[in-house]
């Protein structure tokens, strides 16, 4: 089994440094924008949180959950740290609160008793809190001194070579176990050395970081690479960096965390979301913990007279709290997971998520973006990358994800063949002015993993070629390829397995365009052995080609395209219209509004193929307009029942097939426009 080495990822060229430097090119022409968000707006945000658990904690400071009646994993020592650090900003009423959640979180870290077995998260909030808390508090300081020397960190926490002896298994968990105890060993709380902290981090930490300062969690040998795990445990690494690390490690760590703020920051969509991959991917706390990054970038480039490049990191980071702010209810929580169903119902969530954890784990890292941006006010604002410039990114390691931006545009590839989890084709459609989901935002699933829905079908759903044989059956891309190694959600997917691969070629770019050729070979189903999408974007414009170049044709009857259509948000629901053309000058409606029943449980009522007139699909959801339009002639637009109903992260999806690309060259287009009906048509 081939073996990850990337224990000098850090001498290693960073290979995005092209679009790097073309995009500081561009920052040098820009000019500041003004600042959406202030430090008033950032507080606000904060206490709707806080202020809303507040009413759960109990009498010994536990924070309940009120879905299950009891504390679960890390709220309490999380919300310790938001309402300190709410408290220091003029909340005194907060004071008592936040001491009283300290005082029960340390109990249970030294009695051993956090919840959920999950006591390696709960240094890093506490010791947090503890700092700020310690001035204000001094007599119960001492209290909370006494129980803080007590720690013992092989015995106290679960990711640790005493208690696993796995390097495997030293992952994310023990990273953020780290952070926490170098803080307490600042604090002059935990012993004399902090050696053993460096050898954790030089073996364990540093061999799963690729030369793009991304971190690869899951086993040294096979990792599985979500982006919420590589972000969250560059922000752990950072808090250690900002408690003042100068350990063995400094050096590496400075050079990757800089690495993975550049790269986080030409992967961030201009609507401030982090891409898709794995697990917990669309949970608020991926953008909080962006929202530190990006926060703490900011301030180090300004202080370095990097002025413009600061004000692009300032403003990733007021577009990560953006993200987040929509998804705020009027009691002040959030919608944790990026849909609006209710908590109960756990729609998109991952078998551990929990409702009022996942709330307060993020409101405990605005509590830190706040905390470490005091500076941030003082910082222009400047375009990010996905708002001004065009480039086309494939990532290294096992991360298999491809991302490609206009100005105010991006789109978003996976590309592995053989990971039922992340299936290949076009997953993610941002743009400036339209809502997040309509593109939609995320694809279907072959095997769903950790996560679990309210409702819908598991199908691997995206924009994907398919065909279809002469037998009648169909077939696609995101089909896959399987694998020796059976699927195992915990564990990643070797990209050789089963003997897929993929190519990018032709690219070319100018200010308004990319275009790209994604080259994916293999023993497909059906004996198809290579595909060629290619792929070219304009603002409000992507043009998809699928051509099959190697392939028995005389067993392929023709050539398809499955396109996801986002349908339901668990609160509100698309309409979509069947548009054709009754002459070449006249626009009609030839079906009445295909609607979407607004409910849960939504039905789609769309024909099951479409009259051939028919050239575009229109989607309204919310504010926002989408069609998909056909450009092979002769072909037709389906609704294969199979995929009416798809569970998504976001909800539902209904999948729309194109069909007829047939003849020599086994090759079908269509468009997709997003934008007002001027664009649309």
């Amino acid at each position: 089994m081939k073996q990850v080495k990337l224990e000098a990822a850090y001498k290693q060229p960073y290979r995005w440094e092209k679009a790097w430097t073309l995009y500081e090119r561009k920052l040098e022409q820009c000019a500041p924008m003004p600042a959406a968000w202030n430090g008033q707006r950032r507080l606000k945000l904060l206490t709707g949180i806080v202020e809303h658990y507040r009413k759960y904690q109990q009498r010994d400071g536990a924070i309940y959950d009120p879905y299950s009646g009891q504390e679960r994993y890390y709220s309490t020592p999380s919300y310790a740290l938001a309402a300190a650090v709410l408290a220091t900003q003029g909340q005194s009423e907060l004071l008592e609160s936040a001491a009283a959640a300290l005082t029960c979180s340390l109990a249970a870290l030294v009695q051993q008793r956090a919840s959920d077995g999950h006591a390696d998260f709960f240094p890093v909030m506490i010791m947090g809190a503890y700092r700020i808390l310690k001035p204000l508090l001094p007599e119960q300081a001492v209290y909370w001194q006494q129980q803080l020397q007590q720690i013992d960190p092989e015995h106290t926490y679960v990711f640790t070579m005493s208690k696993l002896n796995d390097p495997n298994r030293m992952i994310n968990w023990n990273a953020i176990m780290l952070s926490g105890e170098y803080m307490r060993y600042a604090e002059g709380l935990g012993g004399e050395d902090a050696g053993w902290i460096d050898t954790y981090v030089q073996r364990y930490h540093l061999p799963r970081f690729t030369a793009l300062g991304l971190y690869q969690d899951g086993p040294l040998h096979m990792p599985n690479c979500p982006f919420a795990y590589d972000i969250v445990t560059r922000y752990h690494l950072t808090l250690m960096m900002e408690a003042g690390y100068t350990g063995a490690a400094v050096d590496p760590i400075h050079e990757l965390l800089q690495r993975g703020a550049y790269s986080s920051l030409l992967m961030l969509s201009p609507l401030g979301e982090l891409p898709t991959r794995g697990r917990s991917s669309q949970h608020q706390w991926n953008e909080a913990t962006a929202a530190l990054i990006f926060t703490v970038q900011a301030v180090r480039e300004a202080r370095q007279g990097a002025h413009k490049r600061a004000g692009a990191f300032r403003h990733a980071a007021d577009l990560a709290w953006t993200a987040m702010e929509r998804w705020q209810t009027e009691a002040g929580d959030l919608h944790i997971v990026r849909n609006y169903y209710s908590p109960e119902r756990r729609h998109g969530y991952e078998v551990y998520t929990n409702h009022t954890c996942y709330n307060l784990w993020t409101a405990a890292a605005l509590a830190y973006a706040i905390h470490y941006g005091a500076e941030l006010e003082m910082i222009a604002a400047y375009p990010t990358p996905a708002q001004c410039t065009s480039y086309t990114l494939d990532t290294d390691g096992w991360f298999q994800t491809v991302v490609s931006v206009v100005p105010g545009q991006q789109l978003v590839w996976h590309t592995a063949l053989n990971d039922p989890y992340n299936i290949p084709g076009l997953s993610r459609i941002h743009r400036t002015g339209m809502p997040g989901l309509i593109g939609p935002s995320a694809a279907g699933y072959r095997e769903q993993g950790f996560t679990r829905f309210a409702e819908g079908d598991v199908f691997p759903l995206i924009h994907a070629p398919a065909w279809q044989t002469m037998d009648g059956t169909w077939h696609q891309l995101a089909d896959g390829i399987r694998t020796s190694i059976p699927f195992d959600c915990d564990v990643g997917v070797d990209p050789a397995d089963g003997g897929g691969s993929y190519t990018i070629v032709d690219i070319e770019q100018d200010e308004q365009l990319t275009k790209f050729t994604l080259e994916w070979s293999g023993p497909l189903p059906a004996g198809v052995r290579r595909i060629r999408a290619c792929y070219e974007q304009r603002p409000g414009i992507i043009c998809v080609n699928y051509h099959l170049t190697d392939a028995d044709e005389s067993n392929i009857r023709q050539l398809g395209a499955w396109i996801p259509l986002f349908i339901y948000d668990g609160k509100q629901s698309a309409a979509v219209e069947l548009v054709g053309n009754a002459s070449s000058s006249e626009r009609v409606e030839l079906y009445e509004q295909a609607c979407i029943a607004e409910h849960e449980g939504a039905k789609s009522e769309l024909p099951e193929r479409a009259e051939p007139s028919i050239h575009t699909i229109r989607l309204c959801y919310t504010h926002g307009l989408l069609a998909v339009s056909r450009l092979t002639a002769e072909s037709t637009f389906t609704f294969p029942v199979e995929a009416r109903h798809v569970a998504s992260r976001n909800g539902l999806l209904t999948g729309m097939r194109l069909e007829g690309g047939v003849g020599g060259r086994l090759a079908i287009s269509y468009e997709i426009r997003l934008g007002d009906d001027e664009v649309l048509f």
